[in-house]
């Protein structure tokens, strides 16, 4: 499991973050992922930093009064408009949010690459 440590130093953007609220999202990162590191193979720490991270990033936008659903922004440039707007995703659920930062995208692909499942050359 990833310490505070390990952490800051994978994310330096969040060295400001306190130990208590770090740990608030560290368990809730073990709730979600588990306590079996094994099931991940060689990925559970890596992925547990980057949903810690995730967590934060979204509740730091809740502490500045964005209550607002996070989801995935798509954004066209056409000669000088420029056109902005949020993304529908075609599958709800717990991975919609997790598209919503970098911090859960990287999330989702350390998760795909340790349950990927069998591969058949």
């Amino acid at each position: 499991m990833i310490t505070r440590q390990k952490f800051i130093a994978r994310f330096p953007e969040f060295s400001e973050v306190s130990e208590e609220r770090f740990n608030i999202f560290f368990e809730d990162a073990v709730l979600l992922m588990g306590k079996y590191e094994s099931r991940w193979m060689t990925f559970y720490d890596v992925a547990q930093a980057n949903l810690i991270a995730h967590f934060i990033s979204i509740n730091d936008g809740q502490i500045m009064g964005d209550s607002n659903p996070t989801v995935p922004v798509s954004r066209t440039d056409v000669d000088d408009v420029q056109v902005e707007y949020a993304v529908g995703q075609s599958v709800e659920g717990m991975d919609a949010d997790l598209k919503s930062t970098s911090y859960g995208q990287a999330y989702i692909r350390w998760r795909n690459m340790a349950f990927a499942g069998p591969r058949v050359a």
